[in-house]
């Protein structure tokens, strides 16, 4: 009986690692591996190929295990990418997916609308996009107001620890319940107890309704802390396809550079300016162009960015810092100074600024808007020269005093959400003659019942609903001055 040929079992591509510096492993072997392909041990640990070299390849380990040289890689077939369907909603993900809330994986399958993604994606090109026209509500007076975003907007989010500003991207998160946007927060080499506070924020307020967490603690390896912004892009993208607006927010980019840095120098790649690779500019800027507000033939719908970085006493000319700056469209600056005094949101306005927001605004809110800055930058000058003078003419005396109201209007209630016309009312109240001539006790003790008033007063709500479509400004004050008599009586 001749002999037949018996079935062999394919051949499975192997490495072996060659030198091993913590979570950084390179191997031998592997010939036909890719950037960005996923290999794994014999015991199911996870690797990441970031470099090719002439006969090795380096390995970036996502899992925490013990690798030891001649630790055998075997190549998975697959790349570095994420399962994203509807079903990501309300859920808490590591940056490859896995599930952090106890709940089921996310599966790629055709009846729950599944797809599987790469997270390495280019930017999309000028073609793709459209101008910045519509404003993205945050609720908050003092943004809204005095330095309002864009849908489709960069925006930095800078201060100093202490300063407020996971309060605000909190109350920022919890303000867009019911506004059809989705929100894609990540946790960027957060301490552990920091995660899963912010998690339980969000859950009790029913935030996480329209939100999807992305974390990576500190207690995670440096290339699952690296991946994070690069998978909340890439959820972004997802549902922006699909024509929704999203919201992104990336806290901390700063601990997102100390990892890369990390990660080059045991690459053994060049160090620059104060160590950081020479590539870092490039890596945040991937990340930032794509954001954006995008056509109908690209989806439609819009990416908000908010990165985040923390700085040390007030100190934001440093390296990272300037370098996201000159890659946004503006920045909000937080200082603890100002947060220490009750002011929230503690944002700096003489140092914040936001370069495309204000041609989103209605032109009423937008009048209203500039006043507001005329006089608070009359104010500053003023306050100079009276430090020189024991007398002030009047005119300089109202508008020290207007500074001192509006400075006091634009304090927010934490979890509060104001509709940017009952914002527009409010503040034209200060170019009220009943209010011009108001003491700052009177706006402390009344700014509660101001809103009260404007939210629940029949007429007052009349008023505040036909605001934004007055001819100018003017014309709003000027209704407002036949009406303080009602106001009135809502205060003590």
């Amino acid at each position: 009986m001749p002999n037949t040929p018996q079935p062999t079992e394919p051949t499975q591509e192997i490495g072996f690692a060659l030198s091993v510096r913590g979570f950084l492993i390179q191997a031998d072997g592997l010939p036909t591996v890719k950037i960005n392909d996923l290999v794994a041990t014999d015991k199911g640990a996870r690797g990441w190929i970031n470099g090719l070299l002439d006969d090795r390849v380096q390995i970036l380990m996502l899992d925490e295990s013990v690798v030891e040289p001649r630790t055998m890689f075997k190549k998975t077939g697959v790349g570095l990418n994420i399962s994203l369907g509807p079903s990501l909603l309300g859920r808490v993900i590591s940056p490859i997916g896995t599930p952090l809330d106890g709940k089921s994986l996310i599966k790629a399958t055709p009846e729950d609308r599944v797809t599987t993604i790469e997270l390495e994606q280019v930017a999309r090109g000028i073609d793709q996009r459209e101008e910045i026209l519509e404003q993205f509500d945050c609720g908050i007076s003092l943004v809204d107001t005095l330095i309002p975003l864009g849908k489709g907007q960069r925006e930095l989010v800078i201060g100093d620890a202490r300063a407020g500003k996971t309060r605000f991207l909190v109350d920022l998160v919890t303000n867009q319940k019911g506004k059809g946007l989705i929100v894609i927060y990540a946790l960027i080499g957060k301490p552990i107890s920091a995660v899963r506070n912010l998690i339980n924020i969000l859950g009790t307020s029913a935030a996480m309704e329209h939100t999807i967490v992305v974390a990576a603690s500190s207690n995670d390896p440096p290339p699952l802390v690296f991946l994070a912004p690069h998978t909340a892009i890439t959820i972004a993208e997802y549902f922006q396809a699909q024509g929704r607006d999203v919201l992104v927010i990336l806290d901390d980019m700063g601990n997102h550079a100390k990892v890369h840095r990390e990660i080059s120098l045991l690459s053994n790649k060049f160090p620059g300016r104060e160590s950081y690779p020479g590539d870092i500019f490039y890596q945040h800027a991937h990340l930032m162009e794509r954001a954006g507000k995008f056509k109908k033939t690209s989806g439609g719908g819009s990416i908000t960015l908010l990165p985040v970085i923390e700085i040390i006493l007030n100190d934001f000319t440093t390296y990272i810092p300037n370098s996201l700056m000159s890659m946004t469209d503006g920045h909000l600056l937080f200082k603890s100074d100002l947060a220490s005094v009750g002011q929230f949101p503690a944002i700096d306005l003489s140092l914040s600024v936001s370069r495309v927001g204000r041609q989103t605004q209605n032109r009423i809110q937008n009048g209203v808007a500039y006043k507001l800055r005329q006089i608070l930058s009359q104010a500053q000058q003023y306050e100079t020269l009276s430090q020189f003078s024991a007398e002030l003419p009047q005119e300089t005396q109202i508008i020290l005093r207007q500074k001192e109201l509006i400075e006091e209007l634009i304090k927010q209630d934490p979890q509060t959400d104001i509709p940017k016309e009952v914002q527009t009312v409010l503040l034209a109240l200060v170019f009220t003659n009943w209010l011009k001539f108001k003491d700052i006790s009177f706006v402390k003790a009344n700014r509660n019942n101001l809103l009260k008033a404007l939210t629940t007063d029949r007429s007052l709500k009349d008023l505040v609903s036909s605001a934004l479509q007055m001819k100018t400004d003017d014309e709003l004050i000027a209704k407002l001055e036949t009406m303080t008599t009602l106001i009135q009586k809502y205060c003590v």
